[in-house]
């Protein structure tokens, strides 16, 4: 049942993040009309520096978050 739960879960929330990436193209490419083809890229990087400075790092999950925000809205902008 546990494993059932957590595979709902894991699709639930891929399936989210699948939206968010769509969300995000379809808002550059209908403003801007300009297809950003690293913006999956950008979104993954983000992910994992979360990832590490929740987990490897030691900081909680939303102090991490309020770290890598600005960070990634700053490399976003660059470029």
């Amino acid at each position: 049942m546990i494993a059932l739960l957590d595979t709902i879960l894991q699709g639930v929330l891929l399936g989210g993040l699948s939206a968010l990436f769509a969300a995000g193209l379809s808002l550059v490419f209908g403003v801007m009309r300009l297809v950003n083809l690293a913006h999956g890229d950008i979104i993954v990087f983000a992910a994992y520096c979360l990832l590490t400075l929740a987990f490897k790092v030691g900081l909680g999950l939303p102090l991490a978050v309020v770290i890598a925000l600005p960070l990634m809205f700053g490399l976003g902008y660059v470029l």
